[in-house]
Order: structure tokens, then sequence, then C-alpha cells
């Protein structure tokens, strides 16, 4: 019976140590606590990539806190992440005079500070993720002197006076209208960055304008923008003005939205708008690397770009592209916390019936501890590998269909350069592809050519090269390229890539030395079924076949 008792005992301790050590194993999330400045559309996005960012730190609980432009509340939200004592903070500030103490503060407290969009004026932060804004507003004037190269007449519409991204915009732009007499600054004013206030402030400078030909109105966001001129078209509709022209506008943001950004680029209500990323994705990696002990830039500042007519279809089949990918990891993610919740709660049940059974029979606790944890080690071990294999599937569909895209996308592009072909230039190609099928290359042709087919080969396994980068090797634009090797061969760039791939590896099937996996690497595929597709549609068997006839 003693034995019995300590028999009892010491696997009642074992199977309480066993449910402790599993409860522990549960990593404890550290929190990062976001002070959001704003709830508009970029804030929101902003704090969507910040949400998707976290999909991939399992270790991180990110908690958004978001004020309609409330300094004084934002300013409560930190002292609480500060009480709290939070693991990490992120700011967007939406003034930086009166945030600057409280964030010192938390510098102070030893809680790492991340500034995103803007700055606090002070060197007591961790790092810092955002647009460079002088350099937006020295593209905007530099874009505003190529629309207006005689001089013309701008409104500007500012965002809030007191916050750093603003005051950074209106700081480049001056810097380089300011030596340009000619481009006048008919009217200047502030809209806080919202929309219905530029809708109506813009009635008052409607009023001062009337006589005057405003040319373009340059507003720091899209939103403010696109405010202004639905004002200007009411009033004008209205007769409450009369204007010679409607200008141009032009904004800030490049949201990837219908309603914003480039949707009101693609529609023509905006000329154009200058990309500002949010970087939510990029503060929170910035933030698992500071806690996680990695290495970090202290400053990560984003490029900008003009999107107008000209580039803004490529922008869209981005953001539909990124679009779908979002869905894709949002869609892993919940069944990965399902899974998760599920294990979870399975082992913490089957735990807690292994120490009920220990308390029963001792005999019967061992017997079914050691069948149940054979059972669980199996079922584990058979999870892990459905899960890898369904992970592989779906690499390999991905890579497939990103190449097939790719592939796609290039044949597009090419299509697009065959469309902005004038009659007279697709005359001159056939004549000189006539020429070469009835005299043959000349020596000049015939060395280019040559160039080209060992600039391919030196780059055919790379999967990542393009038309562009054997165009630079060539020292030659895109369109360049493209028409050059069609009048020499009749076929585009691409195609001459992908048929010496496929010319390649049929070489390498005929050696017999490689499987088809390795063979699709080795001549720059990286989707060995999407190689197996484009093998089959060139030469009329599957590769798979042709490697067993050897």
């Amino acid at each position: 019976m003693t034995t019995t008792l300590r028999n009892l005992t010491l696997l009642f301790l074992i199977s309480a140590g066993l449910l402790s050590l599993s409860s522990c194993s549960q990593e404890e999330k550290k929190i990062v606590a976001v002070s959001q400045c704003s709830m508009d559309e970029w804030r929101n996005q902003m704090n969507r990539e910040m949400e998707h960012e976290a999909f991939f730190h399992k270790n991180l609980e990110v908690e958004i806190h978001s004020t309609p432009d409330d300094t004084k509340q934002q300013i409560k939200d930190i002292e609480s992440f500060i009480e709290r004592k939070v693991d990490a903070i992120v700011v967007a500030p939406n003034e930086w005079q009166p945030l600057r103490p409280v964030i010192e503060k938390a510098y102070d407290a030893g809680i790492p500070v991340v500034l995103v969009d803007r700055k606090v004026n002070s060197d007591k932060y961790t790092a810092f993720v955002g647009g460079d804004n002088v350099e937006v507003g020295r593209r905007a004037a530099h874009y505003i002197l190529d629309k207006l190269p005689d001089g013309g007449n701008i409104v500007e519409i500012e965002g809030l006076l007191s916050s750093t991204s603003s005051q950074e915009r209106k700081q480049g732009l001056h810097e380089v209208l300011d030596s340009f007499p000619k481009i006048k600054i008919v009217a200047d004013v502030h809209a806080d960055w919202r929309k219905q206030i530029a809708y109506n402030v813009m009635d008052s400078v409607g009023k001062e304008i009337k006589d005057v030909p405003v040319d373009i109105v340059f507003a720091y966001n899209d939103r403010m923008a696109i405010g202004a001129k639905e004002s200007l078209l009411k009033k004008n509709e209205e007769g409450k003005i009369s204007l010679p022209r409607m200008p141009l506008f032009i904004g800030v943001d490049a949201l990837l939205d219908d309603t914003l950004g480039i949707g009101r680029v693609e529609d023509g209500t905006l000329e154009a708008s200058f990309l500002y990323q949010t970087g939510g994705d990029k503060a929170i990696h910035t933030v698992a690397c500071i806690l996680d002990g990695k290495p970090f830039d202290r400053e990560t500042v984003f490029e900008t770009c003009i999107i107008n007519k000209g580039n803004v279809h490529l922008m869209r089949i981005q953001a539909n592209h990124i679009g779908e990918q979002d869905k894709k990891i949002e869609f892993l993610n919940d069944k990965l916390d399902k899974f998760f919740d599920q294990y979870n709660a399975q082992k913490l049940v089957m735990w807690t019936f292994i120490i009920i059974a220990v308390l029963a029979c001792v005999l019967l606790v061992v017997a079914m501890r050691m069948s149940m944890l054979k059972h669980r080690l199996n079922t584990k071990l058979q999870k892990k590998n459905e899960l890898l294999q369904q992970q592989r599937d779906e690499i390999a569909q991905q890579k497939e269909l990103a190449e097939r895209q790719r592939d796609e996308l290039e044949a597009e592009r090419d299509k697009l350069i065959e469309a902005q072909l004038t009659s007279a230039e697709k005359k001159e190609l056939e004549k000189e592809a006539e020429q070469v099928v009835e005299h043959g290359l000349d020596p000049a042709d015939q060395k280019f050519l040559d160039k080209f087919n060992k600039v391919v080969l030196s780059k055919m396994q790379d999967s990542e090269v393009t038309v562009d980068i054997l165009g630079a090797e060539m020292n030659l634009g895109r369109v360049q390229l493209y028409r050059r090797i069609k009048a020499l061969t009749g076929e585009s760039p691409n195609e001459l890539l992908r048929e010496t791939r496929l010319a390649k590896a049929r070489t390498l099937i005929g050696k017999g030395e490689m499987n088809v996996s390795e063979i699709a690497y080795e001549v720059g595929f990286s989707s060995p079924s999407y190689f197996a597709k484009c093998y089959k549609d060139l030469y009329g068997e599957n590769p798979t076949d042709a490697l067993k006839k050897k």
C-alpha cells in the first residue's frame, strides 16, 4: 500500500510538472502599444499593415489606439502605456511640440519608442519609420515646373500647421519654387488634412481668385485635393465663380484605393498623386528586431514617386496583387490561430484527464499515459507532415502562379510596346525583317545578336531576370531592345529568353544526369510544374517522359 501511494504521489508530481512545463512552453507575448494620431483612410491602411505584419511575429501582441486628431487624448494614451510598462510604443504624433515631453518620458523609462510618419524634434526615440516629406515637396515642385514651363498660378493647401509632415512638405516645395518668380502662389491655406475643411476653405479662396486664372491646386494629401476640386466644381456649376478653365489638382499619398489615391488618378479627378508609403509593416518589423535584440535601422526613410496617367495602370496591377496576397495571409493566419487554439485546448484536456486518472489508479494511469503519449506524438507528427506537405504544395502553386503572372506581364508589356508603334515604325520593322529573311544578318546585326545570346546564357539561371535587366546589360532600353530583337528574329526578347532556357533544358534531358526539378532550377525556372508546361508547349512532350527515354 505504501509503495502504491509512493508511486501514486510520484506520478502525480510528474504529471503536474509536465502540465506546468506545457503551460510555460507557450511564450508570453510582448505588448506593442500603438498611438495613432488620426482615423482616416491612410491611417487605417497603416493599421492594417501593422496587424498583417504581426501575423509573422507570434510573440507580439499589437494594441492600436486611434484618436480623431486629438492631441490631449494621444498624450493620455501614451501616459497609460508608460504606466502599464508595455514592451514597446509606436507613435504617429499629431503635433510634435505638445507630444515631445511624453514621448521623451517613455524613452527615459526604458521603453523602446518607434516614431512613424512624423518626428518630434528630439533625439529621444529608438527608431523612425516614414517618408521623406521634404523630398515629397521638392518632387511636387519639379512636377509643377514641368507642367508650367512658362509660369502660372498655384493654390497651396497645407495640412495641420503644427505637424512636422506639413512643415517639411512646405519646406521642400518652396526650396524649389521660390527660385522661379513666374510661378506665383495666389493662395495658401490650411485644411488640417481633412477633405471637408478643404472643401470649405475653397469657398473663400474662390472669392479671392475669381479674376485670377489658377493653373494648379497642390494639396498636401489626396483627401484635401479631392475636397478642393469638388468645391470648385460645385461653385462653378452654381455660377458663384466663373473659372476660365478648371485647374489641375495634385495630391499626396497615392493610396491603393478606388475612392482615394490611384482610383482618383484613374478617373481623372486628380492629375497626379505622390506616393507616400504608410510603413506600418516596417514599423512592426523594426519593433520585433528591437525586442529580439537583432540589428535594425534607426532611420527608415521611404522614397516617393509620381503616380499619374502614365503609370497608374501598373500601380493598379500591383495593388490588386498585393490585395490578393493580403487576403491569403489573413486566411492562413486565421487557419493557424484556429489550429493552435484547438491544439492547446486538446492538450489541456488531455493532461487534466491524465492527472485525474493517476489519482484513480496507478497502474491504469501508467498504461493510459504511455498509450496516449504515443498516440499524441504520432498524431503530432502526422499533422506536422500533413501541414508541411500542404505548405509545400501551396508554395509550389504560388511559385507557379508568380512565374506565370510574370510571363503574362512581360507579354502584356510587349503588346503595349507593339501597340505604341506608329504605322511607319511597323512598316520599318517589317522591312528590316524581310531584309534579314532575304539577305541574312549583316556582320553588325550578327554581332549584336551574338552579344544578346551571350547575355541571355549568362543570366539564364537567374529566375528573377527580366527583359529590363537584359536591356541594361545591352545598354538599351526595353523598347529599343524589343524593336531590335523583333526585327532580327521575329520574336520578342522574352520569348527568346524562354526558348533558350527550354533548349538548354532539352540538352540536359538528353544527358540524363539530372532530374526534372534540378533541370528546371538549372535553366532559371523557379517552378518545376510551370517548366514542365512550357516544355510541353514547345516540344510536344512532357520532360518526365523525355527523361525516361534516356
